[in-house]
């Protein structure tokens, strides 16, 4: 079961008090995709992930807390122009406007997984190549983290794992080929072995669509 709240906030970036939907509780049932998007019912409590101040416009997990240059950003054009995209979900516009704000601020582990939920975003919603898009630069940031000694995920494995189906959901066939290639010989036998394997033999046909955990460990 799945539970809201409505709590009061005061916007961190222009310090108008609004009403918020919170997450009170929720469940799982089911297997992960392969970039770990939960199953439901959490799957359908994306909404509750991200706070858009309606005033400003500051996307935040939590709009009362801003960081220095938040304010400057949220005022800015290009933050206007993806907070009101209308090639994007209301939803992934959201978390597109977090990432500005992530990114800029060098986050680059938290924008990582702000473009990964965009994705989840536009693909319900049918914007298959907005969630492309969105993949694209997910992958481009999970290895700028790396690069920047920030975790993406709790294992450097897991996060492999990630960024090979990153750039395979985003039809980046021959890079996603050569970064598992160069893993050849080590992928081991537990979970994340066998996502790899899973990964390869899809990569081998093209394949570019969803797919879960359990699918990978043959499971039903």
């Amino acid at each position: 079961m799945t539970t809201y709240y409505e709590e009061k906030s005061c916007c961190g970036v222009c310090g108008s008090e609004n009403e918020y939907t919170g997450l009170g509780s929720t469940n799982s049932f089911g297997s992960p995709d392969l970039d770990t998007r939960p199953p439901e019912m959490r799957r359908s409590t994306m909404s509750a992930w991200v706070q858009r101040c309606p005033d400003c416009g500051f996307c935040s997990s939590d709009v009362s807390k801003s960081r220095p240059g938040d304010q400057l950003l949220v005022s800015g054009t290009d933050y206007k122009a993806q907070l009101n995209d209308p090639v994007y979900p209301a939803l992934a516009n959201k978390f597109l406007c977090k990432a500005i704000c992530d990114r800029a601020a060098g986050s680059y582990s938290d924008a990582t997984w702000d473009f990964i939920r965009a994705a989840w975003a536009c693909d319900d919603s049918g914007h298959a190549d907005q969630a492309k898009v969105c993949r694209i630069t997910a992958a481009d940031l999970l290895e700028l983290s790396q690069k920047s000694g920030q975790k993406v995920a709790g294992q450097d494995r897991a996060e492999f794992a990630i960024l090979v189906d990153l750039l395979r959901r985003s039809g980046q066939i021959t890079r996603a080929k050569a970064l598992l290639a160069s893993k050849q010989g080590g992928l081991g036998d537990d979970v994340i072995g066998r996502v790899l394997v899973f990964e390869g033999a899809l990569l081998e046909k093209n394949d570019v669509s969803c797919h879960t955990i359990s699918e990978a460990l043959g499971e039903p």
